[in-house]
């Protein structure tokens, strides 16, 4: 029998803790709730959720700083998926939450069907990285697997009237368009951006991407080769080639070596 999926609600105003609960029951999954921040700490601990609703504006530790502590606490394990309910959606609260690890915001107020939908595909990309972690992979693949739960961290892309949420670890390289920007994914995938590059420049280069010519960033994880010259050029990945500029030369060549 297929082990019923727990929902944890963190959310200290009690009507809507209520309505939350009462929602989630409905569709099929068992449901605890905590009535403000520490609470909800503690209950991921004891209850071990799949999924975490928590607010972010609540008494004793904020949404921020409840998934901080427990990034720390589970830092080797399988963090349950974590979603922020809120109505704060200023760029800034957007790029901490995804620093953090927070894998999508619901806006209040929240429209069911779109909360339930984010729930049911959180959850299904969550069991199918146990799945795959509990199969018989190399050693090799193993490593890999514990590399991507532990990295978290995304990066919010505006697409048409929304933010789509993509892991920092999944963008080979962002190329400048004029006021554009195009996101290059490691599926193949190529994001347009309709904002310019320089917006998201300081993210990047925090989670290890290079600035290595006027026009690319590059997640230096994803650089199979560089090719000597006056400044050079790397092979990516995806089999794409990016110059880099004279003056980054030796920045490149040092992130390269470490």
């Amino acid at each position: 029998m297929e082990e019923q999926r727990k929902i944890l609600v963190i959310e200290d105003e009690p009507g809507l803790r209520t309505t939350l609960a009462e929602l989630l029951e409905i569709n099929g999954y068992e449901v605890q709730t905590a009535k403000d921040g520490l609470d909800g700490f503690n209950s991921i601990l004891d209850y071990s959720p799949h999924l975490v609703i928590c607010d972010i504006n609540m008494p004793k530790m904020n949404g921020y700083e409840v998934l901080s502590s427990i990034n720390k606490r589970m830092s080797e394990d399988l963090m349950p998926s974590f979603l922020f309910l809120t109505a704060r959606v200023q760029l800034e609260d957007i790029k901490q939450g995804l620093k953090l690890g927070a894998d999508d915001y619901i806006l209040k107020p929240f429209v069911s069907t779109d909360l339930l939908a984010s729930i049911e595909m959180r959850l299904k990309k969550r069991q199918s990285l146990l799945d795959y972690s509990d199969g018989n992979q190399s050693k090799e693949d193993s490593e890999v697997v514990s590399k991507r739960t532990q990295s978290n961290e995304k990066i919010g892309l505006p697409i048409g009237e929304g933010i789509r949420f993509i892991k920092l670890a999944e963008v080979i390289k962002c190329e400048a368009e004029r006021a554009y920007c195009n996101f290059y994914l490691t599926s193949g995938e190529k994001i347009l951006v309709s904002k310019p590059m320089k917006e998201f420049e300081d993210q990047l280069e925090r989670s290890g991407f290079i600035r290595v010519h006027k026009s690319y960033i590059v997640n230096m994880d994803c650089v199979d080769t560089y090719v000597r010259g006056k400044g050079g050029y790397l092979i990516l990945s995806d089999g794409s080639n990016v110059s880099v500029s004279a003056r980054k030369k030796e920045e490149v060549l040092a992130a390269l070596r470490t």
